[in-house]
């Protein structure tokens, strides 16, 4: 589904340049589940936002489906990210002012799609939020929030789900409950890429990419 070959990102840090990777080869199938772990600064965030479309490589190709995307006009980019990938995050990024129901429907509204309620709701009753569709980000919990962020992630009905430190801010117990809620989702066919500090949750994904120094070890 996804294919890197020698992709490189520089940064450019007053009059130092960082190497953030360093010829990254990398296929990723679909229906795969993918745990990135390494150090801080190792390249994680940096390759995850490269395959999710969100940031551009240095140089190198990448290819979804056999399609070049490297090289894409930004707005062809943003519709793959619309379309084809679902974002989830630590800091999970609800918007304060919207309900949970509304937060799980904003993509539609970005995405020129009429709002699907049957859908949504359906999302809803998924990561076990029925009895929170009217709450505000502000009256949840910060697992009930990242259960928002991945119905949020799964609206569009991506093809490939990348989750950075998906758990991060959470206790082991509500971690516990996450993971096995996109163990669910990869369980459906779901192509899961998943950036982690946790050696315990990476461990149990299919395969673990462990990095270095911007490269794949």
């Amino acid at each position: 589904m996804i294919e890197l070959t020698n992709i490189t990102k520089n940064y450019v840090r007053g009059a130092e340049q960082v190497q953030a990777l360093r010829g990254i080869d990398l296929n990723i199938a679909g229906g795969e589940f993918i745990a990135i772990v390494g150090c801080s600064g190792s390249g994680k965030t940096t390759l995850l936002h490269i395959l999710g479309c969100l940031d551009k490589p240095t140089s190198g190709n990448m290819r979804i489906d056999g399609a070049d995307v490297a090289k894409l006009p930004e707005a062809k980019l943003v519709r793959i990210r619309r379309e084809r990938i679902g974002f989830v995050f630590q800091q999970f990024y609800l918007i304060p002012g919207l309900t949970v129901f509304e937060n799980i429907a904003l993509p539609l509204v970005f995405n020129r799609k009429p709002k699907d309620r049957d859908r949504v709701m359906a999302l809803i009753e998924l990561v076990g939020l029925a009895h929170r569709v009217k709450h505000s980000p502000s009256q949840l919990s910060g697992g009930e929030m990242q259960r928002v962020a991945i119905a949020r992630a799964m609206v569009n009905n991506p093809q490939v789900i990348v989750a950075d430190e998906p758990t991060g801010n959470l206790d082991t117990a509500t971690s516990e409950k996450i993971f096995a809620l996109l163990q669910a989702l990869h369980g459906t066919g779901l192509t899961i890429v998943m950036v982690t500090h946790n050696p315990d949750l990476a461990g149990r994904v299919g395969r673990v990419l462990e990095m270095k120094d911007g490269r794949i070890m």
